[in-house]
């Protein structure tokens, strides 16, 4: 009989420390900061609206050798220049990148077809912040990510991306599509150089940005999830965590279904 000596279990932090995470101030963006601060990591995290920003400081509490965010609107590279600058400067290069900010307006008629209902300049702004700003945000941090031979950068997509949307918009659905494919691509151009890059796909997720379990778009949502349950944010900051970590260095340009079977159903 071949007997397997068990080690210890890999930790999931790496010592290649320093991340950043956009949308961390509310909602799953909020929880993935507080799951990386909770292992260990030198956090950065943006977020448009400075209240929120605030908001959320006061909740996470830490030092500044373990935190620090700014008010960035994603869709201005100038800004996230700065900003990366700033973080560089504090703690050194970004190994880690979580795009999450996203936006998904909702629609103001529920008699009256969703494209019908979407401008152009909505249409534009959506695109610009789910898919535009990921995109700027790989091509800022890469080069810094190749010369180290190492990085993991981790898009959070959604369902709607992935099935026929139900409660998501168009444009919406269609970023997280866009998403899932510059994941791919992105992965395919940097494995060469130790750069992972995967996304993340929720479903329904329980958050303030989603309402209680009580609301009717709710408990529609629920009968489609074969768990019967909603998923948490945390759940979705669990996959983030380890997709970062040195120990899922062998998965890259996978997509990660966190809908609870409704991807599957």
């Amino acid at each position: 009989m071949i007997m397997l000596k068990l080690g210890r279990l890999p930790r999931y932090k790496s010592d290649r420390s320093v991340v950043l995470v956009t949308g961390g101030a509310r909602g799953i963006g909020l929880q993935i900061v507080r799951r990386f601060l909770a292992d260990g990591y030198q956090v950065a995290f943006v977020a448009t609206r400075s209240e929120h920003v605030e908001g959320a400081l006061h909740i996470l509490g830490g030092t500044e050798d373990q935190i620090f965010a700014e008010s960035v609107d994603v869709t201005r590279q100038n800004e996230l220049m700065v900003f990366i600058d700033r973080v560089r400067a504090r703690w050194g290069e970004i190994a880690i990148l979580v795009n999450n900010a996203g936006i998904s307006p909702k629609r103001a008629n529920q008699d009256v077809p969703w494209l019908s209902q979407t401008s152009i300049e909505e249409w534009g702004r959506v695109i610009d912040v789910n898919l535009n700003g990921p995109f700027n945000l790989i091509r800022l941090l890469a080069p810094a990510m190749i010369a180290k031979g190492y990085g993991r950068i981790i898009n959070v997509g959604s369902l709607a991306g992935r099935a026929i949307p139900v409660i998501a918009g168009p444009h919406y659905a269609a970023s997280k599509a866009g998403l899932v494919g510059l994941t791919r691509a992105a992965a395919r151009d940097l494995a060469p150089y130790g750069i992972t890059v995967n996304c993340i796909a929720p479903g329904r997720i329980l958050s303030d940005l989603t309402g209680p379990p009580e609301a009717p778009v709710n408990r529609s949502a629920l009968s489609r999830i074969p768990v019967g349950r909603f998923g948490t944010a945390e759940e979705v900051a669990h996959v983030a965590a380890f997709l970062a970590s040195p120990i899922a260095g062998f998965i890259t340009g996978a997509t990660i279904d966190v809908t609870g079977g409704e991807f599957a159903a």
